[in-house]
């Protein structure tokens, strides 16, 4: 064989295995959304912000949508099988159960978390400014925004002495973490004369029963904190509020959006936004322990005239002057 002929062999044996190589598609990146429930609007949010940053499911991201069906017990299972399965790179964790019970199944694939209770105290992470876990993501916690939505109930109906504030396993189990959120509507509640109690639901199918005209019949007023639970029956809380003609205020605007009486609270679209950011930086190679977690900055009061009208409330005028929206 001529010399000649051999480089030219040699030289192709070389070069195919580089060519083979670079015909090879790159890995997508595969991303988990766990949550207690499905939530439409919130899976809705997830994919539209991602495709704001470029990122095309199918093309350049694999991602898939896990959930325990209403039942928060069963999210550490849930967690553990996702892990075990292998190829994760994200994990986004909705509600505080769901970033534990990530947490407890690994302390390697990263997750970005939306959080109401304080990621600190629940063992997320070591602060808010440097998790310094595998653990970052968004904390709408605020004992502040939950005193105000009492104090705001108390200045609309300053006669009603019965608060009812109504929780589900993801706001009042999980470790006590509910009592961040509950322990500031009871303590408010009461400095402001208000006799407050809990109003539980189990289980999401019980909903139905759980705030029926019957049970809220013994609540002058209501005061819902963030649970991601109740924020997926939303259309069916507002209606069984409604029946029973109670005033309530919810923790966000979307809630007024769909014929609540009043919110206040962050923008959880806006705080949405800010999770998969951070999403799209674990993505591009951050730590997650390095990552702040984030907080929300601009906190919303609004009015629903109608629903109001329909209560039989007229809203004072300071309140009506504090509004960022009122919805006719």
């Amino acid at each position: 064989m001529r010399r000649r002929e051999l480089i030219t062999i040699l030289g192709g044996a070389t070069i195919w295995p580089l060519l083979a190589s670079a015909q090879q598609p790159a890995r997508m990146p595969r991303v988990i959304h766990l949550a207690p429930v499905d939530i439409p609007s919130q899976t809705d949010a997830t994919r539209r912000q991602l495709y704001d940053l470029g990122y095309v499911e199918g093309r350049n991201i694999r991602l898939e949508f896990r959930n325990a069906a209403g039942n928060a017990d069963a999210l550490p299972a849930l967690a553990q099988e996702l892990v075990q399965e292998g190829g994760v790179d994200v994990i986004i964790a909705i509600s505080t159960p769901a970033a534990l019970a990530a947490y407890k199944a690994t302390q390697t694939i990263p997750i970005v978390a939306f959080t109401a209770v304080d990621p600190v105290t629940s063992g997320l992470a070591n602060s808010l400014a440097r998790p310094g876990r595998n653990v970052t993501g968004v904390a709408v916690f605020s004992e502040e925004t939950t005193v105000k939505r009492v104090e705001l109930m108390r200045d609309v109906v300053p006669r009603a002495v019965r608060l009812g504030t109504v929780t589900t396993k993801v706001t009042s189990g999980a470790q006590s973490l509910g009592a961040q959120s509950l322990t500031p509507v009871l303590e408010t509640g009461r400095k402001l004369g208000f006799t407050v109690e809990a109003i539980n639901v189990d289980d999401p199918a019980d909903l139905a029963k759980a705030l029926s005209p019957e049970v809220l019949a013994g609540f002058d007023a209501l005061v819902f904190v963030p649970d991601v639970i109740l924020n997926a029956h939303m259309a069916e809380v507002i209606k069984m509020v409604g029946l029973s003609n109670k005033p309530a205020i919810f923790p966000s605007p979307d809630w007024v959006a769909n014929g609540g009486f009043m919110s206040y609270g962050p923008d959880f679209s806006d705080a949405t936004r800010h999770l998969i950011l951070q999403v799209d930086r674990v993505l591009k190679g951050a730590k997650p322990g390095d990552l702040p977690f984030e907080r929300p900055t601009k906190f919303d009061l609004r009015i629903n005239l109608r629903v109001a009208k329909a209560l039989g409330i007229e809203l004072p005028p300071t309140i009506l002057a504090r509004a960022d929206e009122v919805v006719e």
